[in-house]
């Protein structure tokens, strides 16, 4: 089985990011992974992650939040292993290392320094790079104030969170009371995107819910019965909740405007008034405005990263990550 998730979110707040929590399981051994761009950095995780499903193992990716065609993090559970890219806008450090976790330098097959010209054409694309993305996350800020404030949660409703879970448990036997984050949703160069078949995945009873406090609810009753929890937070708000996951119980909550099939709607909040509406308009266009900002982006960051591939060492490359899968399923 895999598994695939975000650990980062471009949002209101700039970008925030969830690596800490990543791997999941804290004794598993992580493989920081350092190069710039174009260094293979994702293709090596791939590779890992493409021989661990051919020997038939659960692999967790962690996808790239600014280009979810690209893979920032991979997990084995079963080996215990783990791979991040470790550089900005995540950057990541062992915590103590060869201890717990250790480098993977694949900088060292880019044949640098850069010439002159080629030089002064990457110093100016990372400029305009990051003006896009400063502009973009100006654009999530407005968008992330026009949020609508949040409202007392119904009490029938939270009796009815509660009865879900008691008798989800009472099926389901003790549960494990682990508790981790992740983004199911993303404001990327290709959009608005929402990992809806992940949620399909692990659960198979997804109930609506109306506000964020009603998921907070969720979320305390699940924590107090000791069930497995898995937080999402909102990408463009990550202070909310909009998704809780409860995978020993195949249970769900979601927010109003996740589109997912749902099982039980408890959803009672009817349309929007007329001042509301017109807020989630303005909404949607400033996001979409900052999606394009991300899109520019994302071409500059492929503009930079054919520069860098003049100068890599792709035999060599693909050679030491042959070697590297060799190692790992000896």
């Amino acid at each position: 089985m895999t598994q695939s998730y975000y650990l980062g979110a471009n949002s209101g707040e700039g970008f925030v990011s969830l690596y800490e929590d990543f791997p999941p399981a804290a004794e598993a051994f992580l493989h920081i992974i350092k190069g710039g761009p174009g260094t293979g950095k994702s293709g090596f995780m791939r590779a890992v992650g493409a021989a661990a499903e051919e020997r038939g193992m659960e692999v967790h990716y962690v996808l790239c939040s600014g280009d979810p065609g690209s893979l920032d993090g991979v997990y084995l559970p079963a080996l215990g292993l783990a791979w991040v890219d470790g550089t900005a806008p995540h950057v990541i450090e062992p915590r103590q290392f060869c201890a717990d976790s250790d480098y993977i330098n694949l900088g060292r097959f880019c044949r640098g320094p850069l010439s002159k010209e080629d030089a002064q054409e990457v110093h100016e694309i990372g400029r305009r790079h990051k003006a896009l993305y400063r502009r973009a996350y100006a654009l999530l800020g407005a968008a992330a104030a026009l949020e609508p404030g949040q409202k007392e949660p119904d009490p029938e409703t939270v009796r009815e969170i509660s009865a879900l879970i008691s008798e989800g448990l009472s099926g389901a036997g003790q549960g494990s009371g682990a508790c981790s984050r992740r983004f199911l949703h993303a404001i990327s160069c290709q959009g608005e995107l929402w990992l809806t078949e992940e949620l399909f995945q692990l659960c198979t009873h997804i109930i609506r819910l109306d506000s964020p406090s009603l998921l907070d609810r969720a979320a305390q009753e699940a924590r107090r019965s000791g069930a497995e929890l898995i937080l999402c937070p909102s990408p463009l708000c990550p202070d909310r909740t909009e998704c809780v996951i409860l995978p020993e119980l195949q249970l769900a909550f979601v927010e109003r405007h996740w589109p997912a099939r749902v099982t039980i709607n408890l959803d009672s909040s009817g349309p929007p008034d007329a001042r509301d509406a017109e807020a989630a308009l303005l909404q949607k266009r400033l996001t979409e405005l900052a999606v394009s900002h991300l899109r520019a982006a994302k071409l500059l960051h492929d503009e930079m990263e054919a520069v860098y591939k003049r100068y890599m060492d792709f035999p060599a490359l693909t050679e030491y990550t042959q070697g590297q899968i060799d190692a790992i399923f000896a």
